[in-house]
């Protein structure tokens, strides 16, 4: 989980405590009204509205978090229908490697003639040395051992 929903989870979870305490402290003072002293229950009253306005916003933000995942989810899901569209297509005929194969293939030769062993030949064409024995091998030259 994203770290913002904890956090997310974690201020709800304070709010919600903050209003029961607030809810608790009124439901014991709901005998007579004469217990109440002005300045407390004003005290109560912007403290519940600050923590409702608090509460607004938080849950405003949420919102913004759920729609992004939502539209990141989307976007995602998109892509992958997309791919999964390219990959059900038949293949089509793959033209020849925009490589270098044919110089590879000549760079091996021309080395190999040079007496170079496919190590010292994989290391000048910067290319792997099974790749090396394997061209050397299809030409038909002779493979040093390991």
């Amino acid at each position: 989980m994203h770290w913002l929903w904890w956090l997310q989870i974690v201020a709800d979870i304070l709010l919600i405590g903050a209003v029961v305490v607030l809810l608790a402290r009124l439901g014991r003072g709901s005998r007579p009204t004469a217990g109440i002293k002005g300045p407390d229950l004003e005290q109560f009253v912007s403290e519940a509205s600050r923590l409702s306005t608090e509460f607004d916003r938080l849950l405003g933000e949420k919102r913004e978090l759920v729609a992004s995942t939502l539209a990141s989810l989307d976007r995602r899901i998109e892509e992958l229908k997309s791919l999964a569209a390219e990959l059900e297509q038949p293949p089509t005929s793959q033209p020849a490697p925009a490589g270098d194969a044919p110089d590879f293939k000549q760079k091996v030769a021309e080395l190999a003639a040079a007496g170079k062993d496919p190590a010292a030949i994989a290391a000048a064409t910067g290319r792997p040395r099974g790749e090396v024995e394997l061209a050397l091998g299809l030409s038909g030259r002779k493979t040093s051992a390991r």
